[in-house]
C-alpha cells in the first residue's frame, strides 16, 4: 500500500474511529450517498443532512448519535482516496486499511471499497472540478457568543462564531463549541508547524 495514503488516512480519520461502533451497513450507504453529493456539488446543507437522517428513520433504523462525525469520516476517506492517481492504492489494500486500521466491519469495508472502485472515474472527475471551483477566503472575523440563559450551565458554554468573506462575494458563518474551536486551532497550528519544517529542508531551499 502507498504509505502516504495510509499515513494521511490515519492522521485525518483516526479521531473519528471512536464512533465506528455506531456505523451500520444501512447508515454507511446513506453516508456514502451524501458524501458523493458533496463531492459532486460541494454542498452539504442542513437540509441534505436532515433528508439523510429521515431516510434512515423511515427505513426503521436507528440514527447514530454521532451521525455528523461519521459523515465527516466517510467524506474524508473518499476525498483522500480520490487525491491519489488511479492504481496507486490497490483494491485489497484499501479494504485492509478500512478493516485493520479503522476497524470497519467486513461488510462496511466492502461497500465503501466497491463504490470507490466502481465509480472511480466519475468521482475523480467531479472531485477535480469542484476543487478548482471552490471559493477562496479573503477575510475572517470572529467573536465569542455567550447565551444569557436562565441557568449558570448555559453561561458556561460559550461558542465561537467565525465570519468568512470569500472571493466570490459570498459570506459564510460558522458557529463552533469552544472545545471544537480549540481542536481546530490546534490542528491549524500543527499544520503550520509541519509546513515550516518542510520549508526548512535543504532540498526546498533551492526553489
Amino acid at each position: 500500500m502507498s504509505l502516504n495514503f495510509r499515513y494521511h488516512v490515519l492522521k485525518s480519520v483516526k479521531p473519528y474511529t471512536i464512533y465506528i461502533p455506531q456505523l451500520s451497513k444501512s447508515t454507511l450507504r446513506v453516508l456514502i450517498q451524501i458524501s458523493v453529493h458533496y463531492i459532486e456539488t460541494k454542498k452539504s446543507s442542513a437540509d441534505v443532512l436532515e433528508l439523510a437522517i429521515n431516510k434512515i428513520k423511515n427505513a426503521g433504523h436507528e440514527v447514530p448519535k454521532n451521525f455528523c462525525e461519521l459523515f465527516t469520516m466517510v467524506l474524508l476517506i473518499m476525498q483522500i482516496y480520490l487525491r491519489y492517481p488511479k492504481g496507486v492504492v490497490k483494491d485489497q489494500e484499501l479494504r485492509q486499511c478500512l478493516i485493520d486500521d479503522l476497524c470497519f466491519t467486513d461488510a462496511c469495508a466492502e461497500d465503501l471499497t466497491k463504490v470507490l472502485i466502481n465509480h472511480r472515474t466519475t468521482l475523480s472527475r467531479n472531485f477535480a472540478e469542484t476543487k478548482m471551483e471552490r471559493a477562496k477566503m479573503l477575510d475572517v472575523q470572529w467573536r465569542i457568543n455567550i447565551s444569557l440563559g436562565s441557568t449558570m450551565a448555559q453561561l458556561d458554554k460559550p461558542t465561537i462564531v467565525l465570519h468568512f468573506k470569500l472571493n466570490n462575494g459570498e459570506h459564510r458563518t460558522l458557529e463552533l463549541p469552544l472545545s471544537t474551536f480549540q481542536r481546530l486551532r490546534f490542528n491549524v497550528a500543527t499544520m503550520l508547524s509541519e509546513l515550516q519544517s518542510l520549508q526548512n529542508r535543504p532540498i526546498l531551499k533551492h526553489f
